[in-house]
């Protein structure tokens, strides 16, 4: 939950109780209380009190993941509502009709406690983004220069503004643009401001004059943005080195009102006021990553100059206070698509006064500024030969290179690969299984994420969104499930078995004795198919691009995000999630959205090709395609078959995998 967020949500707690009596909810573990209306859900309680429940579903008692525990005496004192047959039959058969309710549909009516198992925590901790250092020939659109004013008693007599313009012209030559009202304003708020003879100027674009400050001051700011669906990555970087000076990661606290951009979306069209809502969410969360930066690397918010953002269509809209309902629904049109520059104060950002925001352009409704940003971190040689670069999350996106023609796509893969909607899913967090090998023998192997803060303990949590893509493909390995998609029939492994309910099969990764949560880590069937339906859309778009161009498969794939830098390459080649091609032709290449960002950041000539970049890929529209439905269908299969009639050369070198030797945590390059 974002901080400050009580704040940002008193509009909607007005409108559902003003002058009524208040119900305190307060939260275990951690002792967050809340003070809500009566008839309030439990879910919009913790929005409020900033305790983080996970709500996959966007809290629409769908998915079950925002699970609570009450105490007993509260159900039968009328604390709450009473379950209705929707929150029962969302709830998993061992928690139905005990102390187990679901945060989303439960209303509190009275004081009530309120005790959040671990599985139902959002995640808290930063999110893994690694990064890669990138150099470019510095060309920062903000510069400072020093400049020696002429005494007020000069003659002839003249205003402060003019006698500090032609003192610009003589340092800068002319010109530049008149000096606005608003940053005479800054500057006239300062003790003696017009008794100083020595004075720091700010220019925007070597023309305008963003800040005046007294004296001679040295040393230039910027930020770069990665506001991602589920997390944020802030870098704080030296404009007059090219240095990153500090990193900062966190979870989106937007994630309260769903785990994807549809359920987001859904909030909004239901109340328009939850766009500002989930603006300030975001931007309060930026504020505290970019004064934590500034505090532990010395560098003060009048130094910070320049901000660039990038982020997938509906996040970079949000970021903007943009209503970005039309993207949802057909035509699936974005309502802008060309570069924004705002001043950073008008969204709430604390910078510098006049530092501007500049904001990517988008390619398409669902090709937005992260993955154009990945694409401008791309080199000479990805405009030679045939390169596929990726990014897999929530939604995916795929830009194909061929011979330097660019064309690009975007699959509605769902929030399976991000760990969501699978039966022990959780998000990349400390105990997370991240990846699961078939031994020899058909033996299950598996290895987690470190736990920094306790690293003995190494009992796991569940699957993460890499370790869902490992399991099904260490499941295919050993035997237990078939490239249909189907398990072998109960009983003939131990493994494999029916669930409680007695009508989903599932496997058992790792029995509850050996985890945190007490409960076994299953794979079920359903989860085989979530996988299965969100691979098949990847996959079915890379087929679409592939056969635009005539081409069978390509020379190199590139994996974008956080995501793809924890896939097992072997792992996505298995399930058929690319097009057979041998594994070390696949390469992980991090944030290279942050990345691109930074290079926007850093250089003026990066910017302008980031806009030419935008203006040049050609999209192909899925919906728009007849043969999609057809190659969703043979897509689902779970093998590395090449598709259609064109067969690519070469040996995919896919064989059974063995236990790695050690699966050290994601850094990021030294700086």
């Amino acid at each position: 939950m974002g901080r400050n967020s009580e704040t940002a949500l008193a509009a909607e707690g007005r409108s559902s109780g003003a002058g009524a009596r208040r119900c305190t909810v307060t939260f275990a573990p951690g002792g967050r209380s809340a003070r809500v209306a009566p008839g309030e859900t439990l879910l919009a309680a913790a929005w409020k009190a900033g305790a983080g429940i996970k709500a996959v579903c966007g809290g629409r008692g769908k998915c079950g993941t925002c699970r609570i525990e009450i105490e007993l005496q509260a159900l039968s004192g009328g604390a709450l509502s009473t379950a209705t047959p929707q929150e029962m039959s969302a709830l998993p058969e061992e928690f139905r009709g005990g102390t187990h309710r679901l945060a989303c549909l439960a209303q509190a009516h009275a004081d009530v406690a309120v005790s959040v198992p671990l599985e139902s925590q959002a995640v808290k901790h930063p999110p893994r983004k690694p990064y890669t250092v990138r150099y470019v020939a510095l060309e920062p659109l903000v510069q400072r220069v020093t400049i020696e004013v002429d005494a007020a008693a000069s003659s002839p007599l003249r205003p402060l503004a003019t006698r500090i313009a032609q003192a610009l012209a003589r340092t800068c030559g002319t010109g530049i643009g008149p000096i606005l009202p608003r940053v005479l304003a800054e500057f006239s708020r300062r003790s003696g401001f017009d008794s100083e003879r020595k004075l720091t100027v700010t220019l925007y674009g070597g023309t305008e004059v963003l800040q005046i400050l007294p004296g001679e001051r040295s040393g230039a700011w910027g930020v770069a943005l990665d506001v991602g669906t589920t997390s944020l990555a802030m870098f704080l970087c030296n404009l007059a080195t090219g240095d990153i000076v500090a990193v900062k990661t966190a979870a989106n606290p937007q994630t309260a009102y769903g785990e994807d951009v549809i359920s987001r979306m859904t909030h909004i069209s239901q109340d328009p006021a939850v766009l500002a809502t989930l603006q300030s969410m975001v931007v309060n969360e930026i504020n505290h990553m970019i004064a934590e930066a500034g505090a532990e690397s010395g560098v003060a918010l009048d130094d910070i100059l320049d901000v660039v953002a990038v982020g997938n269509p509906t996040m970079q809209h949000v970021l903007l206070g943009v209503n970005p309902e039309p993207i949802g629904r057909g035509p699936y049109q974005a309502v802008w698509r060309e570069p924004a520059l705002v001043d950073a104060a008008d969204i709430g950002l604390r910078a510098a006064a006049g530092a501007r925001l500049f904001v990517f352009p988008m390619v398409s409704g669902y090709i937005g500024g992260d993955t154009l940003a990945a694409v401008l971190t791309r080199g000479a040689d990805f405009y030679q030969g045939v390169n596929l670069l990726i990014d897999v999350g929530t939604n995916g996106e795929v830009v194909l290179a061929n011979q330097g023609e660019l064309t690009a796509t975007s699959c509605a893969t769902g929030p399976v690969f991000e760990g969501a909607h699978i039966r022990s899913g959780v998000r990349a967090s400390p105990g997370a299984i991240e990846r699961v090998w078939a031994e020899p023998g058909g033996a299950l192997g598996w290895a987690a994420i470190s736990d920094g803060a306790n690293p003995g303990d190494q009992r796991p949590i569940g699957l993460c969104g890499s370790g869902v893509i490992s399991s099904v493909a260490a499941l295919v390995d050993a035997g237990l499930v078939d490239r249909g998609g189907a398990f072998i029939p109960p009983g003939t492994d131990s493994r494999v078995r029916k669930d409680q309910d007695g009508r989903v099969t599932e496997a058992v990764l790792v029995s509850g004795k050996k985890t945190r949560t007490r409960r076994d880590i299953v794979v079920t069937q359903w989860d085989v198919r979530n996988v299965q339906l969100g691979k098949a859309a990847l996959r079915a778009g890379i087929e679409i691009l592939l056969r635009e161009q005539g081409i069978g498969a390509p020379d190199r794939v590139l994996l974008a995000g956080a995501f793809g830098n924890h896939l097992d390459p072997g792992d996505i080649v298995r399930i058929g999630l690319v097009p057979p091609v041998p594994v070390h032709t696949i390469e992980s290449i991090g944030n290279a959205a942050g990345d691109g960002a930074r290079l926007a950041l850093f250089s003026r000539t990066e910017r302008e090709r980031a806009i030419r970049l935008a203006e040049t890929i050609r999209v192909i529209e899925l919906t728009e395609r007849e043969d999609f439905q057809d190659l969703f269908v043979e897509c689902t299969a779970l093998d590395c078959v090449a598709l259609g009639e064109i067969d690519p050369e070469g040996e995919t070198n896919v064989a059974p995998r063995a236990a790695p030797k050690a699966v050290p945590e994601a850094a990021p390059e030294p700086d």
